[in-house]
């Protein structure tokens, strides 16, 4: 994909947050004119929440969109870690309030016991996922496919028809769900959002045509290297003085 990939550098967060809200918005709407409904599916953490703040306010037929999340740490709605509770009090506002939301914590006391649950209501609710904005960590991880996790394998296997996974390493505390490559794949476009200087670092190791294949050390790259979904990245880049605008590599 790097070759085909839409590569948009901003100068500053707002700009770059402003420009994916507007972007994405026209996509949505194009795509509930075309067949009636558009589904979006979401990333936690700090650098969205501008995003999110300028697409509910998007004019888009919010009535007629479904949300859901990329991935979600397993605790309650009210924990200050939970995907749920930043999209409700960031993105489902204004306008975007009338958007169907679907999160992917259920009542289980444990994402491996909530698995089956959340596989079948994802079917149930998706008949497809048209859009998708992916985050990416310092350690080059993606929705929660973990650099060498256990469960990395069944997150990238693009035939197994499983469209989430639970996710239990020791190390990933508290356990999350995540989507699938077996889902995301048959999207009709990718976002990666990622903002800052350490970011763009780890983006430009990821980038290394060398280390295509080796995905276990940064899973983001099983988004960056594949050719069956197209992929925008925005991102936000100190151009030193340059105009506010992006630049397209």
């Amino acid at each position: 994909m790097l070759n085909g990939m839409q590569d948009l550098r901003f100068n500053s967060s707002d700009t770059l947050a402003r420009q994916l809200a507007g972007d994405l918005a026209t996509r949505l709407q194009r795509c509930i004119e075309r067949r009636g409904r558009a589904c979006l599916a979401v990333s936690g953490g700090k650098t969205p929440v501008a995003f999110f703040q300028q697409l509910a306010q998007q004019p888009v037929d919010w009535q007629k969109v479904l949300i859901t999340l990329v991935d979600e740490r397993w605790v309650d709605e009210h924990d200050p870690q939970s995907n749920a509770a930043l999209v409700r009090e960031h993105l489902l506002q204004h306008q975007a309030a009338q958007a169907y939301f679907l999160p992917l914590k259920n009542k289980a006391a444990s994402p491996q016991q909530g698995f089956m649950d959340c596989e079948n209501t994802l079917h149930e609710q998706l008949d497809q996922l048209d859009y998708a904005v992916l985050g990416m960590g310092s350690d080059g991880h993606t929705a929660s496919w973990f650099p060498h996790s256990q469960a990395l394998p069944r997150c990238l296997d693009g035939n197994s028809g499983a469209w989430c996974c639970p996710v239990s390493d020791e190390q990933v505390t508290p356990p999350r769900m995540t989507l699938t490559w077996s889902l995301l794949a048959n999207c009709r476009h990718l976002f990666l959002l990622f903002d800052g200087d350490d970011k763009n670092r780890v983006f430009s190791l990821a980038c290394d045509t060398a280390e295509a294949g080796n995905t276990a050390a940064m899973p983001v790259r099983r988004v960056l290297f594949q050719s069956q979904v197209g992929l925008s990245v925005y991102r936000r880049e100190n151009l030193h003085g340059e105009p506010d605008a992006p630049l397209t590599a």
